[in-house]
């Protein structure tokens, strides 16, 4: 009978992870996600997560974001590798489209040399080397989504490597609305 009970336990557990990712797949709805493989989904608590809202500049001798917004939430991130054949512009404007279509309002974006070193982005923004690329081939867009329950946060970088790979990286942060509705 304990046997019985740590397998459904086992099996429930295992249905639950797999909701959980169906769930946070079914957050987005990217088209050109299509066009991609995915390389990399995580999902975890943000109890501290930082959204540029500027370029990467450096500011009294630090290269960073000028502007940013302080959140916290649950984070789902992925990155996709694109199909060979398809251009950075491509990926992030169909991106752009998928979300404004979801009712996403852009706060800041940029794109080639204006976002700043793709460096930085890559390695202090996202963590993720393999999104380092060439600077005038990178684009960048923060957006906030108002729900009736929560707002909802999207951080979205696509770039060209140098060996012509192109990613497209997207963040979603969940965080409860306050009681001001902030």
């Amino acid at each position: 009978m304990a046997s019985l009970f740590r397998l459904i336990s086992k099996i429930s557990f295992m249905v639950g992870c797999l909701s959980l990712s169906t769930f946070a797949l079914a957050d987005i709805h990217l088209e050109v996600a299509k066009n991609g493989r995915l390389v990399e989904q995580v999902q975890v608590g943000a109890p501290y997560y930082t959204l540029p809202i500027s370029a990467m500049r450096k500011v009294n001798g630090v290269i960073g974001a000028e502007y940013s917004l302080d959140l916290s939430g649950q984070l789902t991130s992925y990155t996709w590798e694109m199909i060979a054949g398809i251009s950075a512009e491509t990926v992030h404007a169909k991106a752009m489209d998928s979300l404004h279509a979801h009712g996403a309002q852009v706060i800041f974006q940029c794109s080639g040399r204006t976002c700043g070193s793709s460096n930085q982005w890559a390695n202090q923004v996202f963590h993720q080397s393999r999104l380092y690329g060439l600077d005038g081939s990178q684009a960048y867009a923060a957006l906030k989504q108002e729900t009736p329950d929560e707002l909802v946060y999207y951080a979205l970088y696509s770039t060209k490597r140098g060996n012509r790979k192109v990613y497209l990286h997207l963040e979603i942060i969940h965080g409860m609305k306050n009681h001001t509705g902030q």
